[in-house]
């Protein structure tokens, strides 16, 4: 049972945060916890559903539907990373993306350290999505910079061909860059921010692109995870300043990226799409996909059931179908 402390927490938190009425997570069974920064790929051969989640080297489960049994498979990079980061330990591998482009299968990855900014992104391929089938081809190109933390990578695609990635955390927020092909930066192109947030140290990360057609409009989503991750009782955030999504939108893949006031996400805008409510704290490390088996996009993320616990090994795998309105916003919704 929550304590008296979690319950007032929450309380606040239904008035500071939450704006709108959401569903709960839909159900889950099998492995739904120890998930963090989950990502999820549907394999074309059987329809199995992957999941990818940060430790212990990328740990993959399988589910015949997001609903479970999920089942855990073993690690991604079970040697650790490739990739090379003063401070960070090789197999401290955070915020797998996972992709199917063409006949193969990509991960992203980052490793990194807490609160360092000494971080690398690298990826690594397979035909299956197997543990034991994946080749670490190391780190990307990315040049490094003072304005922003190489973690937390998304690749966009809407067509197959091209390619962005966009990255960050802290620090000025989230950047894109484009790629001539999914493991290669384009030669001479550099990093454009596309979201900030002014507050504070600036707690914005886990960016995911998506792209939707809303009556003849094609939509680019870019969801964001905002707000203080990863604290336990009794060292919270004041309500409202823990982990929560936002989402802003543009016609165009590379943005300018705005809210649904109008306010560009370069400004600290950001329209709350999840946040904390019921037995649900503090939800983000987001992706979205379209589910076949549901006939719905999908939202899927981590968060903390406080009746479970706020350790790194309690928290859960959610999801919440995700309609958009006629206006082009999305919000979830519950089947």
């Amino acid at each position: 049972m929550p304590s008296l402390y979690t319950s007032s927490v929450l309380l606040l938190l239904l008035g500071a945060v939450a704006t709108q009425t959401v569903p709960n997570p839909e159900p889950c069974s099998g492995d739904c916890g120890y998930v963090h920064d989950p990502t999820v790929v549907i394999r074309q051969s059987d329809g199995t559903y992957f999941r990818f989640a940060t430790f212990e080297d990328i740990q993959i489960a399988t589910a015949p539907s997001l609903q479970g049994p999920w089942t855990s498979q073993g690690p991604v990079l079970p040697n650790g990373s490739l990739v090379q980061v003063s401070g960070a330990n090789a197999n401290s591998v955070w915020a797998p993306d996972a992709h199917l482009i063409g006949d193969t299968y990509y991960v992203y990855y980052a490793v990194s350290s807490l609160g360092s900014q000494n971080s690398g992104i690298g990826v690594a391929t397979s035909t299956t999505m197997d543990s034991g089938t994946w080749v670490d081809h190391g780190a990307l190109d990315i040049p490094s910079s003072a304005d922003y933390n190489l973690i937390d990578p998304n690749l966009f695609t809407q067509d197959g061909s091209s390619f962005l990635l966009t990255f960050g955390s802290y620090w000025d927020g989230i950047y894109q860059i484009p790629m001539s092909d999914p493991s290669t930066i384009e030669v001479g192109a550099g990093p454009q921010n596309m979201a900030f947030n002014p507050t504070g140290n600036h707690p914005v990360e886990g960016s995911y692109q998506f792209w939707w057609p809303v009556n003849g409009v094609d939509y680019y989503y870019l969801f964001l995870s905002v707000g203080i991750c990863c604290n336990t009782p009794p060292n919270l955030p004041p309500p409202g300043q823990e982990y929560h999504i936002n989402v802003c939108r543009s016609t165009s893949p590379t943005g300018p990226f705005i809210d649904q006031t109008g306010l560009d996400c370069l400004n600290g805008g950001g329209t709350l799409l999840l946040g904390s409510h019921d037995n649900v704290y503090a939800p983000g490390g987001q992706g979205v996909i379209y589910d076949p088996n549901l006939d719905s996009i999908v939202l899927y993320y981590h968060y903390i059931d406080p009746t479970i616990g706020y350790d790194t090994e309690d928290y859960q795998f959610g999801y919440n179908l995700l309609s958009i309105g006629d206006d082009g916003w999305p919000f979830v919704s519950s089947s």
